[in-house]
């Protein structure tokens, strides 16, 4: 039966040029991520390691101003993150039980 691994990127916007970049890969930290590669420049290294794609989120974050008495309501959507789901073939030798 095949196994998989699998990889959870966050990518967030640097602050030089506003391009989203990954931030965290499985819950650590990536070392200068903000001058690091591109999401679109890491997605292709990934897959040239045999990591494929199988999902991705944005995460925006929604601010209101919300006005009882009136009939309109002022609202701005930022987006502000992505997440990402890489899986590829597990290893034999990296066999181990849950």
């Amino acid at each position: 039966m095949q196994k998989w691994e699998y990889l959870f990127v966050f990518a967030a916007i640097s602050g030089e040029g506003g391009e989203f970049r990954p931030r965290f890969a499985n819950d650590e930290e990536l070392d200068y991520w903000q001058k690091g590669p591109t999401m679109y420049e890491y997605a292709n290294r990934l897959g040239v390691s045999g990591w494929e794609l199988i999902s991705c989120h944005p995460i925006v974050f929604t601010q209101s101003n919300w006005q009882p008495l009136l009939e309109t309501q002022s609202i701005a959507s930022d987006l502000r993150a992505i997440t990402m789901v890489f899986k590829r073939p597990k290893k034999e030798e990296e066999d181990s039980p849950c």
